[in-house]
């Protein structure tokens, strides 16, 4: 090669890599990552152990149990450039290190409020599924959404739109469409995916936001061999795919005023649960469930739940009370006679359950630092000589803090 021909080589390659270079600074330049999070500690006595969230569970389990220890620690690492954005949430507890959230999202400047995203994300449903328990008055949500939604997490693709209706902000809708595996974070293992519909829209006055949602759920498990469907009473025999159906429905109102604000909420959910014979994650896990033996139910169930709470702003202190209720099963009846195999459905399985909570959070540092003092008081129903009675109230007492940057 000449040296006349190498200089012309340079002279091209020079060309072409400033104009490339610099776009690739420009690119750098307009990416932007930020980072949030939080971390909660907490401390917990239970009369029994049930519903104890941090350490390890130990028999015996229905003696006095007190335990401490990270609830959750989180880190969430945004990326975004121009109309697109990935999400990275890390959680950490005192058990294990995990991936919560991780999905890219796309955000059409053409189309304010349109987005889509897929990927590991909180499925969208209902009212309190969505609500990160980093801005929840209490620190769990209602017991009965760890039964329905184990996991929190799906992996799926989700097409909605939040934002305006008019020019003066007055109405407001958020409305989502989504396509999920139907595994919580494991991937999905069967041929058909399930879907996920939820309306909400928000009337915002000069003291006041009310907010009304629908939402929807379609899916299906996928079994092995057979399962048992209970209707009116009597489980009867099935096979193919159990159904998972759920339909709910919300209200939300936030009062303003001289002293703070005033919410309150109420979620009603319905539908067909599938799950395990043995296993009820609503009343605690002291009965795990184990593929040998064990049997699938599908079950018609009713939940829902009422809170409120009040905001003083002067004082930086905030007051809750909440009720949940819980039928698993609305068509179990002690009395009926099932099959040899369903005999060791009870009460503890298939029962009622209530949860009252009630509780103070105090925040410090501009919202940053919260300090939470929580108790709360589960009655489930157990079943003697075929009848079912209430059970002995279980006690729990929390104390919490929680600091977010």
């Amino acid at each position: 090669m000449t040296l006349q021909t190498t200089k012309r080589l340079f002279t091209l390659l020079t060309a072409l890599l400033l104009p490339l270079s610099s776009s690739m600074l420009q690119a750098q330049e307009q990416v932007r990552v930020t980072f949030t999070g939080f971390v909660q500690a907490i401390a917990q006595y239970g009369s029994e152990g049930d519903y104890i969230k941090v350490g390890h569970l130990t028999a015996p389990y229905d003696h006095r149990t007190t335990k401490m220890g990270i609830r959750r620690g989180r880190l969430a690492a945004i990326a975004s450039y121009g109309d697109l954005a990935a999400r990275v949430d890390v959680n950490a507890t005192d058990q294990k290190i995990s991936i919560f959230n991780v999905y890219a999202e796309y955000k059409p400047h053409w189309a304010e409020g349109a987005y889509v995203k897929g990927g590991l994300m909180t499925p969208s449903f209902g009212y309190e599924l969505p609500y990160s328990s980093s801005r929840r008055a209490a620190f769990e949500r209602s017991h009965y959404m760890a039964d329905l939604f184990p996991g929190d997490i799906d992996m799926g693709l989700e097409i909605g739109y939040k934002g305006a209706l008019d020019h003066t902000n007055r109405w407001r809708l958020e409305s989502t469409l989504s396509i999920l595996s139907g595994n919580a974070d494991k991937g999905m293992n069967k041929n058909l995916p399930d879907l996920a519909l939820r309306l909400a829209l928000t009337q915002r006055g000069s003291s006041h936001d009310i907010s009304f949602g629908l939402s929807g759920y379609a899916g299906s498990v996928p079994t092995q061999g057979e399962y048992y469907a209970f209707d009116k009473g009597t489980a009867t025999l099935q096979k193919d795919r159990m159904l998972r159906t759920y339909g709910g429905a919300f209200i939300n109102t936030t009062l303003q005023h001289h002293g703070g604000a005033l919410m309150l909420t109420a979620e009603g959910i319905m539908g067909l649960q599938p799950g395990w014979q043995n296993a009820n994650l609503a009343v605690g896990p002291k009965a795990p469930a184990t593929v040998e033996n064990n049997i699938l139910i599908q079950r018609p169930f009713v939940a829902g739940m009422a809170q409120l709470v009040e905001r003083l702003k002067p004082v930086d202190l905030e007051f809750f009370g909440r009720y949940a209720y819980y039928d698993r099963n609305r068509q179990f009846d002690p009395k009926a006679e099932q099959e040899l195999k369903l005999s060791r459905l009870t009460a503890r399985t298939e029962g009622r359950s209530h949860q009252i909570s009630t509780g103070v959070n105090y925040f410090l540092q501009q919202d940053h630092l919260r300090l939470s003092l929580q108790y709360d008081c589960f009655l489930r129903q157990q079943l003697e000589q075929q009848t079912l009675i209430a059970a002995k109230p279980l006690h729990m007492v929390t104390i919490g803090a929680q600091y977010k940057f």
